[in-house]
């Protein structure tokens, strides 16, 4: 009596209907040992085997996209371009951003980057504020959208943690918009300057290869023209794709 009477059929290469997702038993391997399921197109290595290796991490692919959230902070400055006469304190306010990269290195990444910055002066500071053509100023909100091109560097992990050091600067454009609320009516300025920035932080991975964390304190200011010493406090998450 064959063994398929009691329901002990072990797993075998139909010569006539093989198995499309089954590796075949190579040469000196027995045709009877069970099939193990070929990778899907587009699976990564780490996915198959149920285990991260260092090969793992160098096949995904080296393209990723940053965005992130903080904080941005504008030090107590004067804005002849814009029309205002007196030192403007400005509030807190926010920073966003969105980064287009490819780590082509392990060490070194090279990125694309554009957001924004969004401050306002505080509420009980604008008595003394004035400007060109206005007799009386209420409210300044600036906005800043930087257009930049970025190379970071980090560091291998420190230790047997999972956490990098990282720095990194750029160069490229600013656009500033500043919106003056007042009597007897409102002004806009806005203008387009070349401009740089640096930064500084740590990277945490928290465990997948394709996915980290970054917390980065950055400076962005104007190369010419109007100086707005602009900083920020932002919190980023990286996917690679």
């Amino acid at each position: 009596m064959g063994t398929g009477a009691w329901g002990t059929d072990t797993t075998v290469q139909d010569a006539v209907r093989p198995n499309p997702f089954a590796v075949p038993a190579g040469g000196g391997q027995d045709p009877a040992k069970e099939l193990v399921d070929a990778p899907l197109p587009g699976q990564k290595t780490a996915q198959v085997g149920g285990t991260t290796t260092a090969e793992d991490v160098s096949a995904l692919t080296p393209y990723y996209v940053r965005t992130g959230i903080g904080l941005a902070f504008v030090t107590s400055v004067d804005y002849p371009d814009f029309g205002i006469t007196s030192p403007v304190n400005m509030a807190p306010g926010f920073a966003a951003g969105v980064m287009l990269g490819s780590q082509f290195h392990d060490n070194v990444a090279f990125e694309l980057e554009t957001g924004l910055l969004y401050n306002s002066v505080y509420s009980n500071q604008t008595g003394g504020l004035t400007a060109t053509g206005l007799n009386q100023v209420t409210n300044v909100q600036l906005f800043q959208v930087p257009m930049m091109g970025n190379f970071i560097f980090r560091t291998d992990p420190l230790g047997s943690t999972r956490i990098r050091l990282v720095a990194g600067g750029g160069a490229g454009g600013i656009f500033r918009q500043v919106f003056i609320t007042g009597s007897p009516d409102d002004l806009t300025q806005s203008q387009t300057l070349s401009a740089y920035q640096g930064f500084g932080g740590i990277q945490i991975n928290p465990g997948e290869p394709d996915l980290m964390v970054d917390v980065q304190f950055r400076y962005l200011n104007s190369i010419t023209g109007q100086s707005v010493p602009s900083m920020s406090l932002m919190g980023t998450v990286t996917i690679r794709f």
